[in-house]
């Protein structure tokens, strides 16, 4: 139910400050884990809100504002942190902080595998045809916990079928080995993906709809991992694949992920009564 508590979270002054407030502190772990060879660079605020804007709003990097440092600049912080791998490594980093904060432990034991396809703007780099989903781009494969916060993503040509999705979130897996439990659509039947979750030592979980089921049904744990790409389209650089190469790609959704893990805990939802 839309309440007054609600409303209040979703104020623009609020949403600013604690847009505010993720990014700066998203420069100061920067800071920590890369940090400047000189004083001068010392401040990443300004170059992390830079790219937050790139992802906010979906333009290209030249046309960065004036407020933000050059794009020169900004880009080139953004391709160090991504060869370093950081994104991911906060991505991480906030999920584990999320699931403190709802009371459970930092590792999970259960995720849910899925993928999107996405359209690609007219730039260099590998792409495909979906053509299940008549998507000519880039496939998105992300790996998600029970509550949807993000564990992996990696980002592949659209031509790619689902179950040969899997070998690509081997690195991503490798940083969870808790994991215990894949949950999976009906795409990841094959062998060779029972094989993968095997692999790892999960158990193989395909929810599929059930027969002679028509029009829109919920699946059970299917519906996390669909929110969580909702999530995206809260950014607006998001909708279409604009990078080149596909691990840059990937970074972008990490680093999304990560400021709207931020974001969440900075401002979280409302506390609903039992009735």
């Amino acid at each position: 139910m839309w309440t007054d508590a609600h409303r209040a979270r979703h104020e623009a002054s609020v949403k600013e400050m604690v847009t505010r407030d993720s990014v700066e502190e998203m420069a100061r772990w920067l800071e920590q884990a890369d940090p400047p060879a000189s004083e001068e660079a010392s401040d990443y605020a300004p170059v992390v809100a830079g790219i937050a804007w790139h992802l906010r709003v979906g333009g290209g990097w030249r046309a960065l504002p004036l407020a933000f440092p050059p794009w020169r600049t900004v880009y080139g912080w953004f391709r160090r942190w991504c060869e370093k791998g950081l994104f991911d490594q906060y991505m991480r980093e906030i999920t584990r902080r999320r699931r403190r904060a709802a009371g459970r432990r930092p590792t999970p034991r259960l995720c849910i595998i899925d993928t999107q396809s996405v359209k690609c703007i007219p730039v260099r780099g590998l792409r495909g045809y979906d053509a299940g989903k008549q998507v000519l781009g880039r496939k998105r494969a992300a790996l998600v916990d029970a509550d949807g916060h993000w564990l992996a993503v990696t980002v592949l040509p659209a031509s790619v079928q689902d179950r040969d999705t899997l070998s690509a979130l081997d690195a991503g897996q490798a940083h969870w080995p808790s994991l215990r439990e894949a949950i999976y659509d009906g795409a990841f039947i094959a062998e060779r993906c029972e094989a993968w979750s095997h692999q790892h030592g999960m158990r193989h979980t395909v929810v599929e709809r059930p027969p002679g089921q028509k029009g829109f049904v919920v699946l059970a744990r299917r519906w996390v991992v669909e929110r969580s790409f909702g999530w995206l389209t809260h950014w607006g650089g998001l909708l279409r694949e604009r990078a080149g190469r596909l691990d840059v790609a990937a970074a972008r959704l990490a680093c999304a992920a990560a400021l709207s893990g931020l974001q969440a805990l900075r401002n979280p939802l409302p506390i609903q009564n039992a009735a």
